[in-house]
C-alpha cells in the first residue's frame, strides 16, 4: 500500500512513532537503489517506510504526486511493507527537512559515487550532525 500525501506552506510533520524509515527523493535512480536498500531493513525491523520529496515552491514543474507513487509501487508492490510518499514544499530545504524528521531518523540517501561532495552527501553530512542515521547507498555506474 503506497500512500501520498501532499504538503503545502509548511514542514511535513515528523513521522508517527512508530518505527519509520525515511528515503531522500533526490532523483529516480538514486531513489530507487536507497528504496531497496530500505525495503530490507524495513522488513528485518518491522518498520514502514516513508519517501520525504522536497521542494521549492518556485521550482517548475510541479511533481505529480500520483506519477511518483507508481514509480515506487514497483519495488513496494508484494512486500508487506506500508509505503507513504510526502512531497514537502518549503523556502529553505534544509530547515524543512529537519523539521520534517523526527528526532533520531533513519535516513538513507541515494548518491552517485564521485570525489566532490555531492548536495546528498552534504545533506547526510548536517543530518548525521542533528542526530539522525544516516546510510549513504551508492548508486552503481552503468558499465
Amino acid at each position: 500500500m503506497i500512500e501520498t500525501k501532499p504538503t503545502f506552506g509548511s514542514a511535513v510533520q515528523p513521522a508517527p512513532s512508530a518505527l519509520a524509515i525515511t528515503v531522500l527523493y533526490t532523483s529516480i535512480r538514486p531513489t530507487l537503489t536507497a528504496l531497496r536498500r530500505a525495503a530490507s531493513l524495513a522488513r528485518d525491523l518491522g518498520a514502514t517506510i516513508r519517501i520525504l520529496h522536497l521542494r521549492s515552491p518556485l521550482e517548475h514543474p510541479s511533481p505529480d504526486r500520483e506519477a511518483l507513487a507508481r514509480s515506487f509501487h514497483t519495488l513496494a508492490e508484494g512486500r508487506p511493507i506500508p509505503t507513504r510518499v510526502e512531497t514537502c514544499y518549503g523556502r529553505d530545504i534544509v530547515d524543512s527537512l529537519l523539521h520534517s524528521l523526527s528526532p533520531n531518523s533513519i535516513v538513507l540517501i541515494g548518491a552517485q559515487p564521485g570525489w566532490w561532495p555531492s548536495q546528498e552527501r552534504r545533506w547526510a553530512k548536517l543530518l548525521s550532525r542533528y542526530g539522525h542515521h544516516i546510510i549513504v547507498v551508492p548508486v552503481e555506474s552503468n558499465s
